[in-house]
């Protein structure tokens, strides 16, 4: 007899254990929903209630004195009215219908403990001890065991008493386990929102650390000439040397706002149809001179006579190759040479930008592109990140390759709009 109820209490354990586990598991993927925790634990009560009443052998008094109490108190102390109220009806259901039970001292037992632990679930203190919560799963499942042997004398219920104490025991022994396990739980789903807060804070106070410190640059500089333009007796020349430099900040700060903005919400304004080969040459006459200082040599060729037509936006897409090539021209400290070439391949058009710079190891390939990662002595580290967000919006995407000191080649892939397929440069001309 005793080893039949231990077995049928273990059972019962192994679905407590799983309904725990799944839970930390769906937890976070259900957070932001309001109600979220409180839906999800009706999910699984019911999901783990439909395998344990189809496909276990189930005993009625095990049932009513080792699964009932256990469950009930559980939630009804950790998950509130919602969870509790929820699996007290659905107890009282399965202990009538299913487990062919005695309807009074069941339900009037698992009634009143539910009503005690809810109620203690809104006015225990914070944060929750462990010894005291599993002072009080005890104290509640003790009660339920006393009042439904109580109650089962009254109505003078036939059960076998012996089994019910032997049944009662084991309860009180796993409680303890039970509300560990659940404790553990809890704690740790605790501990993963506390640490997401920690990093969502601590991103929101580099990113305005590093806005105020960028921003502030430009704005002094501003300042200062427009500080200059108040001395007396400025020649014309001089008056108007001030004025440019001083718009020059104020356009600088602008510039870095624009690229917080892109980095937060990319956006393609204006999309149209665009001929890649057309914006790789607009880009690169702004990097010539920048090649030129940096003792670079540029070497642009494409691998097809086909009109390379893209949509989005020709602003958005040059800021993007821009911000790519001064990348690559910045990572060739003793000169070098920037390649920059394009094709077309499976209903794509692939862009590349390859430099002979100190290239990248394998664990800052992993965090290029991150918001405030940078290799450079100075910089916000969102330059590619806002790269990355705007080549997306259009579609497309974005793949680096390098080694130390071989240099890196970037990948721009976007997608191929069908006006272009199979058409070459004299069919149709590159749009304006």
């Amino acid at each position: 007899m005793i080893d039949y109820i231990l077995a049928r209490e273990f059972q019962g354990l192994m679905y407590y254990l799983t309904a725990c586990l799944l839970f930390l598991i769906i937890t976070p993927r259900v957070s932001f929903i309001r109600y979220g925790r409180k839906l999800l634990f009706v999910a699984i009560l019911a999901l783990t209630s439909y395998f344990y009443l189809a496909y276990e052998e189930i005993d009625p008094l095990v049932y009513v004195l080792h699964l009932v109490p256990v469950c009930v108190a559980l939630i009804a102390i950790y998950e509130g009215w919602i969870p509790g109220v929820s699996t007290t009806a659905a107890f009282i259901w399965g202990n009538i219908f299913i487990a062919g039970n005695e309807w009074l001292p069941g339900t009037l037992s698992m009634v009143f403990i539910s009503i005690i632990g809810i109620i203690y679930h809104y006015r225990m203190p914070s944060p929750e001890s462990l010894k005291r919560m599993l002072l009080v799963h005890f104290l509640l499942i003790l009660v339920y065991i006393a009042l439904f042997i109580g109650l089962s004398l009254w109505t003078q219920d036939h059960m076998e008493y012996r089994r019910m104490i032997v049944t009662g025991i084991g309860t009180l022994l796993s409680s303890p386990l039970v509300a560990y396990t659940y404790y553990l739980v809890k704690h740790q789903e605790r501990l993963t929102e506390e640490l997401f807060n920690a990093e969502k804070y601590h991103l929101i106070g580099q990113l305005t650390a590093s806005i105020s410190h960028e921003i502030r640059n430009p704005l002094t500089t501003a300042r200062g000439f427009l500080q200059l333009m108040g001395r007396p007796n400025l020649d014309a020349a001089t008056l108007d040397r001030y004025r440019i430099n001083a718009l020059e900040g104020i356009d600088g700060a602008n510039a870095i706002i624009t690229d917080y903005l892109n980095y937060s919400k990319p956006s393609v304004e204006q999309p149209r149809l665009l001929d890649v080969r057309q914006e790789l040459a607009n880009v690169e006459q702004w990097v010539k001179p920048l090649c030129v200082m940096s003792n670079v040599e540029l070497v642009s060729r494409h691998n097809t006579g086909d009109t390379l037509l893209v949509t989005g936006d020709s602003k958005k897409l040059q800021q993007c190759l821009l911000n790519i090539m001064k990348n690559a021209i910045e990572s060739m400290p003793e000169g070098g040479v920037l390649t920059i070439s394009s094709r077309k391949e499976d209903e794509k058009v692939l862009i590349f930008i390859r430099d002979t710079g100190i290239g990248m190891n394998e664990q800052q390939l992993k965090r290029i592109g991150m918001p405030f990662y940078t290799t450079k002595d100075k910089g916000t580290g969102l330059g590619l990140m806002v790269v990355t967000n705007l080549i997306q919006a259009m579609g497309g995407r974005l793949y680096f390759r390098s080694k130390p000191s071989q240099g890196t080649i970037c990948e721009v892939h976007l997608p191929l709009e069908k006006t272009s397929r199979g058409t070459s440069v004299s069919d149709q001309p590159a749009p304006e």
